[in-house]
């Protein structure tokens, strides 16, 4: 069910009539709600599940335009995730550090991409700034919306 979400959350960029700044922050944040809700919910493995196949749907989607952008995107996901996972019993602290390994891992392994094949110079520009300080927001956005979730879930739960 989460991954049905997910990906359904994901695809609203492309029929919401967003600027792009304003769909990746709220789509972003989001989708990694989605993520956090996976660890906080169902475990790490169902978590990093979610996180390698939704850059895998986003190419299909049309979202990663190039099939090389699957590979660093899934793994800033996956560490996002693991990290995340690994600190839980210290929500803020957790939350924080997998929001900076995620957006370390995403501006590192474009940064390594475009090393090796040759992008549009605005190109790379537009991409290495959607991979640094907005990555970092969209995860500390959509943690807290896990957070508030999972505590609902949990009072729920309990009637």
């Amino acid at each position: 069910m989460l991954l049905a979400t997910t990906l359904i959350l994901q695809g609203l960029r492309l029929i919401l009539p967003m600027p792009p700044q304003a769909s990746m922050i709220l789509i972003g944040s989001l989708v990694n709600a989605c993520f956090l809700l996976a660890v906080l919910l169902i475990g790490l493995k169902p978590a990093v599940l979610l996180a390698l196949v939704t850059p895998v749907a986003a190419y299909f989607q049309g979202m990663l335009p190039f099939l090389p952008f699957v590979g660093p995107v899934a793994l800033g996901n996956s560490l996002f995730v693991i990290v995340f996972y690994m600190q839980r019993r210290h929500a803020v602290r957790a939350l924080v550090t997998a929001a900076l390994a995620k957006t370390a891992s995403l501006y590192g392994g474009f940064c390594f991409l475009f090393s090796l094949v040759a992008f549009p110079e605005k190109i790379t520009h537009m991409i290495l700034f959607i991979m640094s300080w907005p990555q970092i927001v969209t995860a500390v956005l959509g943690g807290i919306l896990a957070f508030v979730i999972a505590k609902r879930l949990a009072v729920i739960s309990q009637r």
